[in-house]
């Protein structure tokens, strides 16, 4: 039996705000529907120029630099679209280019909270990404092409193969107590992330169980593999990169109260935070970077797990910000007066797991017959609502990852049926009536998760027996990490790099009491294609391996894909300055990454 503190733990973890809600708010498919791949952002992803190791890769933007993009094949027609009159460009010389505000408070609205803002600690989705952003920079940084660049970090060197990275930080950097960035910082954030029982889950496969690390001088760090990997960096972009104090990881460590009270390096210091309410940051004066563009004063982050409710706010002019993946929400932020919306359809999909290790999900018939009777039709019509498009598998078809061969099957309701009666003759007493039992587990109490249900009941019932099990959030995504589970709705891949979504798919994660392989799946031919993905900078046979994965997941029956979802930002018109955000040297920075953003740039003229 589990301790009662590793399952506090883990609901707390992977609660993550938005269902996955990347995750917290409840699994599904929409913001208060489906846990997302919070856990998954603190994966291991790497980079490498393929040379030796002797030279620096400052970053992949480089000419010699292999791309990581996840850029489309073409220009894209209906992902990452911006909607509104402050999307409209200036159209002659005449017109000037609107000039930074500096000053006041950008009132922002998250739709969930997260257990506390220690990126070594706590448990990141898109909620915790926006508020630590702003109080944390990360070593490294996706640009606006989707190539990872160095952002704290000066450099990142492969050494050989790529089985070793070091790192180097910049010099003269001080945390907001003044402790100084180092090597011996990136040490104890490292320790402290790779000891927490939840945290470690996604990484420590990477890793070996010694030397996993050496100090190389004062600013550098080298971090030992356990195979060759050439896209590092991408995997400190994200929480695991967030540099935290290891002043205040020490005392946190000793007393987890002060997990709601972070010290970073970045734009913003914490100044007020009440959990499940707001949390408020203001300028840091001594920011390493200077302040000259930092135009907000402060920044004040609304929890609003209705963001329905948040969208009509946000047209009465009481919120600035919105990030929202509720289609609810995202038509009435399109509808409203004065409101413009930044719409990114590629960055993650809603989708059915299957558990292939509990009966009657793991005889592949009952998951073919639930394939062929989902109607993907009506969930696209009545739950996106038009806001986005169905999925055929884990990537957006403009995305160069995509394998155009793979169509998800569904609304074929007549075949489910000889499959029913095949499973019932061998297994009665998981029948009744002639009907497959099944349970289908979501979160809740939730209006829109009750209409997910209702919808792929439907599809469902003539030929299963359909017992539904509503469960708090945090118990539901606990029992999902189990194997607690047959049927759930979920959100996740999508990754700006795919080598971040080898954490959900090897063998590694599929086995023992927690696992993040949800569907528990273990396949090394599978296993060996995501390692030589890791290990190459081809990006040709990159694509030609995600693409032989898609095909390979669709042929197990263990995902049914629904629709891409669409991470909306909805700013006042009076707002500036949504995707102009910068890091370093004033490399663009990818806007909307799975709703996640950085605001530090952000100025509001109310003209």
């Amino acid at each position: 039996m589990r301790s009662q503190y590793q399952a506090q733990r883990f609901g707390k973890f992977l609660a993550l705000l938005l269902a996955l809600c990347l995750v917290a708010v409840a699994c599904g498919g929409d913001d208060d529907a489906a846990p997302s791949n919070g856990a998954g952002d603190v994966a291991t992803g790497v980079q490498n120029d393929g040379d030796d190791g002797d030279d620096a890769v400052a970053g992949s933007g480089d000419a010699d630099a292999p791309t990581t993009t996840a850029a489309p094949v073409e220009d894209a027609t209906e992902g990452n679209v911006c909607i509104g009159d402050a999307c409209d460009e200036p159209t002659t010389g005449d017109d000037e280019a609107p000039q930074p505000v500096s000053g006041g408070t950008l009132r922002v609205a998250v739709e969930a909270e997260t257990d506390g803002l220690n990126p070594a600690a706590n448990n990141f989705a898109v909620s915790a990404y926006t508020m630590g952003y702003a109080i944390f920079d990360p070593l490294f940084y996706i640009d606006s092409d989707g190539n990872w660049f160095p952002f704290l970090a000066e450099s990142a060197t492969p050494i050989g193969d790529g089985s070793a990275w070091q790192v180097k930080v910049r010099e003269g950097i001080t945390f907001h107590d003044g402790t100084p960035l180092n090597a011996d910082a990136l040490i104890a954030n490292f320790e402290t992330a790779i000891n927490d029982p939840i945290i470690s889950l996604a990484f420590v496969p990477s890793y070996p169980a010694e030397n996993r690390y050496e100090k190389i001088d004062d600013l550098t760090l080298q971090y030992n593999l356990i195979r060759p990997s050439a896209h590092f960096p991408v995997n400190l972009s994200s929480q695991l990169g967030m540099m935290a104090s290891p002043t205040w990881l020490a005392a946190a460590a000793k007393d987890d109260s002060l997990n709601q009270e972070p010290v970073g390096t970045g734009p913003f210091m914490l100044e007020s935070r009440t959990q499940d309410v707001s949390t408020k940051v203001v300028q840091n004066p001594d920011y390493w970077r200077g302040t000259d563009d930092i135009y907000p004063d402060a920044i004040e982050f609304f929890i609003t797990t209705d963001t329905a409710l948040a969208a009509e706010q946000l047209s009465a002019g009481e919120l600035d910000v919105v990030v929202t993946s509720n289609a609810d929400a995202t038509l009435t932020l399109r509808g409203a007066d004065n409101v413009s919306t930044f719409e990114n359809l590629y960055s993650e999909e809603d989708f059915i797991m299957l558990n292939t290790r509990a009966a009657p999900t793991d005889d592949i018939r009952v998951r073919q017959a639930l394939t062929f009777a989902t109607d993907r039709q009506a969930y696209n019509d009545l739950i996106a609502q038009g806001t986005r498009a169905l999925a055929d598998s884990m990537y957006h078809p403009d995305l160069i990852w995509n394998n155009p061969d793979v169509v998800q099957e569904g609304n074929m309701a007549d075949r489910a049926g000889p499959l029913v009666d095949a499973y019932c003759a061998d297994f009665p007493d998981n029948c009744s009536g002639g009907k497959v039992k099944i349970e289908l587990q979501f979160s809740g109490p939730s209006t829109l998760q009750t209409r997910i249900m209702d919808v792929l009941a439907a599809g469902w019932e003539p030929y299963f027996e359909v017992e539904r099990q509503q469960l708090p959030q945090d118990q539901h995504i606990l029992e999902t990490a189990l194997g607690q589970f047959q049927v759930v709705t979920w959100r996740q891949f999508g990754a700006v790099d795919p080598d971040n979504e080898v954490v959900w798919l090897e063998c590694a994660t599929a086995t023992g009491g927690i696992t993040l392989n949800w569907v528990r799946l273990c396949d090394e031919n599978r296993d060996a294609l995501l390692f030589e993905q890791r290990a190459t900078a081809d990006l040709d046979r990159r694509v030609e391996i995600m693409q032989e994965i898609q095909a390979e997941i669709q042929s197990t029956y263990s995902y049914i894909f629904l629709t891409h979802a669409n991470w909306t930002v909805g700013f006042r018109n009076a707002v500036n300055n949504i995707c102009g955000q910068t890091g370093p040297d004033h490399t663009a920075l990818v806007c909307n990454n799975q709703g996640r953003g950085f605001y530090h740039n952000v100025w509001i003229d109310e003209g």
